[in-house]
């Protein structure tokens, strides 16, 4: 074989594994965070998961970094119960929270986001209970 057929076949390879590691990476990241974020929030406050998230989003006691954390975690999380508090937010009624982090939590929970596909790489990393 000819190192340009070598070249040629091994490049497309290549970048398809950089491509695999790439999306494992971002989904290990993503899937940290989620888990420390709802582990904060179940820290502080009871329910699930979500529920803890979504009275952390409301306390506008707490920190707005963890705040804008939890906005952005349970958009991640994809729960419809985060819908219709994130809108009320977005209206202004959660106090000071960052728009940005809130309008793609909002894009990702509308399902108006077309980079929703790595979530499998990274939802077996969350416990079954929280």
């Amino acid at each position: 074989m000819s190192r340009a057929k070598r070249l040629a076949f091994a490049l497309p390879l290549a970048l398809f594994a950089l491509t695999a590691l790439t999306l494992a990476a971002d989904g290990l990241i993503i899937g940290s965070s989620v888990r420390l974020f709802s582990h904060k929030a179940q820290s502080q406050f009871p329910g699930n998961r979500v529920q803890a998230l979504i009275a952390l989003v409301k306390c506008q006691s707490c920190d707005r970094r963890d705040r804008n954390n939890a906005v952005w975690t349970l958009g991640q999380l994809d729960s419809p119960a985060a819908l219709p508090v994130l809108e009320s937010c977005a209206s202004g009624n959660c106090g000071p929270l960052d728009r940005a982090t809130l309008s793609i939590a909002l894009r990702h929970l509308r399902h108006a986001d077309s980079n929703r596909s790595e979530a499998f790489l990274w939802r077996w990393m969350l416990s079954r209970e929280g």
